[in-house]
C-alpha cells in the first residue's frame, strides 16, 4: 500500500561546482518543504551532483517538472527521481 504518490527524493546532476547545500536548497525551496539536502564531494570538491528530499512527493514532482533541464549558471541541470537504495 502506498500512502505517498511517489518518491520524495530527487537526484540533481550537473549542478555548478561552487554550489553548496544552501544553494541547492534555495534553488528548489519554492516548490515545497525540503527535509534533506546532500551534495556529493570527493577530495577535489563537489562532484557536481546531489540529492534533495522533499516532505511531500507532490512537491518533489513539481520541482522536477519545473526545474529539470533548466540552465543554472550556464549548466543545464538534470533532475530525476532518486532510485531507492537497496539494502
Amino acid at each position: 500500500t502506498h500512502s505517498e504518490a511517489g518518491p520524495k527524493r530527487l537526484h540533481i546532476s550537473n549542478i555548478p561546482f561552487r554550489f553548496r547545500e544552501t544553494d541547492l536548497r534555495t534553488l528548489l525551496e519554492p516548490f515545497g518543504v525540503i527535509t534533506d539536502v546532500e551534495i556529493i564531494f570527493n577530495e577535489r570538491g563537489s562532484k557536481g551532483f546531489g540529492f534533495v528530499t522533499f516532505e511531500s512527493a507532490t512537491d518533489a514532482d513539481k520541482a522536477r517538472e519545473n526545474m529539470n533541464g533548466n540552465i543554472v549558471e550556464g549548466r543545464k541541470i538534470e533532475i530525476n527521481n532518486a532510485t531507492a537504495r537497496v539494502m
